[in-house]
């Protein structure tokens, strides 16, 4: 691929094209070539008069600045070719232009003008391939259907235009516009005009669409873009997790935010709804964990959240979604609003991070933005999780569910189980079934997370034996060699379009079923049915983690299969950093500590240790290879039991204990007569959890003198307190 550097027009160029272009920039407002006030959708009158008479103190201005600083900073390269950014400029084009367009428009400096100029006209001008995107899109000439590099070229340019509109001259406007048409606004449509299926990329291609339409005053594109929102909005599941993962739901619903905005601010009197997308700050919320530095990276708290499927270990919700969402939703979903502003205020302050600031807008490693600037102000006012008393226990229908001991507490537990079914699909792994544990702000058992999608081990991010779940193996004969079970994926949700209009067909069903997720006092359990992932002989996969208060989790696995099959339990624990300290305890105990933070695994099947493999750990995606955020052989440690023998039926329980560096050796298991117990005689700790004859377990308290009960009746499981039963008697 050629450099870009190659094909960009230098700084002392750009510097010359605007003294030529003549400029008139008037004060305020920006008068159009009619001679008529030209007003911005994307800055109202209000909205810059505010961010002109900013106080120094308020939130908005430390906003400003440390956008003014990164700015200026890009300024000093000759093009988007930024020096400091490790991608291609497809991936940042948009964060960098509408932030110098923002920038532009309240803060003017001669060096950022020149350079939004030239790199709005080079781009403008660039041939229909590179608005196709790089090489792997595969555009091979001809009419061009957009990707999701046509949309973000098509937002970019379209909300430069829009804030920069004094930049240009009437020839230079007249060439964006017809580039927003013919290799923008119309690439766009022909995809979303042919999609065959439920995906981010309807979406994102949605927001290149509507952001051209509105800027351009297309009045049937507008039409046509209203028109698709309900079909974008019901691509996210109706408590507003997303079928994908956490990553590409922000992905998403960050496009459908570009995509209202345009539209909202095109025509403010037409009535907008969050439903149910704004619903995500919930599952964000839950999700996320903690910030503190991370080795590798440069020095800043990095946010870590609950990471499955194709989704970074340092994600956050993008901040202009955020505050989209805060300013929008206050009537709508108020609590929802009032969260977003809560992880914006945790996430994004203190504002003048070191970056890096190039992998944000296609949601590698995501930031604030113009947006964030602009709409702050007319956030609602922040309100915690615990002040919002947000159950400590709960599941999405996207598959994902949590369970902690107290928010901001010790002990967090998130577990991947069957999702309903499915709004959108893509990006899965095969990881149901499978968890992750942090114990004082340490990732203890983790998901791998994922590499570069053209990269060769991009396989091994997937399947189930990178995870913390079971595998299967079919033991053959000669002519039917042995068969190693992972979950198997599939399934889309088809996408109609019936006389110009979209609509979804049947939702995706993914196979699999929730069985549970109940807190009742200091014990909580989540409990799933992964069967169906792994398809015949597996009958029942049933899995149950039982959190006890702080320090105990039991995990009970009920495997069915109609010929006998050897499982493997699959453990992968986070070593991203070397600093992994880990023992195994032959024959059935694993312990592992890191930071202020162990865990003390048993195993109580017939299961053999396998050798420890090096595995991978990922902190973030990169469309390139070999970059920042990609783990290398040993940045995970992968332990293994495995059976001896095969086997149709058993139940094996695990026991984990999670304690401080030096407390979680005071931890003691045992197990004998279907009991198992986890007791530390200094935290005046015992629970023991008992497997009955009718299928139920329970879970006894001995030192508080507490009971619960996990039962099915009819499907259904619950958890109850035997001594609430029992006092009721």
């Amino acid at each position: 691929m050629k450099s870009i550097k190659n094909r960009i027009p230098n700084l002392a160029a750009c510097f010359v094209a605007l003294l030529l272009a003549g400029l008139t920039v008037f004060s305020g407002v920006v008068k159009a070539q009619n001679n008529t006030p030209r007003k911005s959708l994307f800055l109202t009158v209000t909205e810059k008069a505010r961010l002109m008479n900013l106080s120094s103190t308020s939130p908005t201005a430390s906003l400003l600045s440390a956008m003014q600083a990164r700015v200026a900073k890009r300024a000093t390269s000759p093009s988007l070719d930024d020096k400091s950014a490790t991608t291609e400029w497809w991936h940042h084009a948009a964060e960098y232009l509408t932030d110098a367009a923002l920038i532009h428009a309240v803060r003017p400096t001669p060096a950022v003008d020149a350079w939004l100029r030239g790199c709005v006209m080079d781009v403008v001008r660039r041939p229909v391939a590179d608005w196709a995107g790089p090489g792997f899109r595969g555009y091979n000439g001809g009419e061009l259907v957009g990707s999701l590099e046509t949309a973000h070229l098509t937002w970019s340019i379209g909300i430069a235009y829009d804030l920069g509109y004094d930049l240009f001259s009437a020839s230079d406007r007249e060439e964006i516009t017809t580039a927003l048409r013919e290799k923008g606004l119309l690439p766009c449509e022909r995809f979303i005009n042919q999609t065959t299926f439920f995906h981010n990329w309807n979406i994102v291609l949605l927001a290149g669409y509507s952001v051209a339409a509105a800027v351009l005053g297309d009045e049937k594109a507008v039409a046509h873009a209203n028109a698709w929102l309900p079909v974008a909005a019901d691509h996210f599941q109706k408590d507003g997790s997303y079928g994908e993962s956490l990553q590409y739901a922000n992905y998403a619903a960050y496009s459908l935010m570009i995509a209202q905005e345009a539209l909202q601010r095109y025509n403010p009197s037409k009535p907008i709804t969050l439903e149910p997308y704004g619903r995500m700050v919930d599952w964000s919320a839950y999700a996320f964990l903690f910030r503190k530095p991370l080795s590798g990276w440069p020095l800043m708290d990095w946010p870590r959240s609950v990471n499955f499927g194709d989704c970074a270990a340092i994600f956050r919700p993008s901040g202009d979604l955020l505050i989209h969402i805060a300013a929008r939703a206050k009537k709508e979903m108020p609590q929802q609003a009032a969260l977003a502003s809560w992880l914006f205020n945790t996430l994004y302050f203190p504002a003048n991070e070191p970056g890096p600031h190039d992998m944000a807008s296609f949601g590698f490693v995501n930031g604030f933005g113009f947006l964030s600037v602009i709409m702050l102000a007319d956030a609602a006012p922040a309100l915690s999780p615990t002040e919002a008393k947000l159950p400590l226990t709960a599941a999405f229908s996207g598959g994902d569910a949590f369970a902690r001991d107290a928010w901001n507490g010790l002990t967090t537990l998130g577990v991947r189980i069957p999702a309903e079914p499915r709004h959108a699909v893509s990006h899965l792994h095969g990881d149901i079934n499978s968890f992750m544990l942090v114990y004082n702000r340490e990732r203890l058992l983790v998901d791998p997370g994922h590499t570069c999608y053209r990269n060769s081990d991009r396989d091994l991010d997937v399947i189930s034996a990178s995870h913390n779940t079971c595998t299967f193996e079919i033991v053959g004969s000669d002519k039917n060699p042995r068969r190693t079970l992972n979950q198997i994926g599939g399934g889309r949700r088809t996408l109609k379009h019936e006389n110009g209009e979209a609509s979804g067909g049947d939702l995706a069903d993914m196979g699999g079923k929730q069985l549970i997720t109940s807190k009742v006092g200091s014990v909580s359990v989540i409990g799933g049915d992964a069967a169906q992932m792994y398809g015949a002989p597996i009958k029942t996969f049933a899995r149950f983690w039982v959190l006890c208060g702080s320090n105990a989790l039991f995990i009970v696995d009920r495997i069915e299969s109609e010929v006998p099959v050897k499982t493997t339990w699959n453990w992968l624990l986070n070593n991203r950093d070397g600093l992994l300290d880990y023992q195994m305890e032959r024959p059935n105990k694993l312990n592992a500590r890191r930071g202020d933070a162990g865990v003390k695994i048993t195993h109580y099947g017939s299961g053999n240790y396998g050798v420890p493999i090096y595995a991978m750990v990922h902190d973030a995606y990169h469309p390139l290879p070999a970059q920042r955020g990609e783990g290398k052989p040993g940045s995970g440690i992968l332990m293994r039991w495995t059976e001896n023998e095969p086997s149709t039926s058993r139940t094996i329980v695990h026991t984990l204990a999670v304690d401080s560096y030096a407390g979680v050796a005071g931890w003691e298991s045992k197990g004998e007569n279907k009991v198992y117990t986890l007791q530390d005689t200094d935290r005046n700790q015992k629970w023991s959890l008992r497997l009955n004859d009718d299928g139920s377990f329970s879970i006894d308290d001995a030192l508080a003198g507490q009971s619960y009960l996990v039962t099915n009746s009819g499907g259904v499981w619950s958890l109850t307190s035997k001594n609430a039963v029992e006092k009721k008697k």
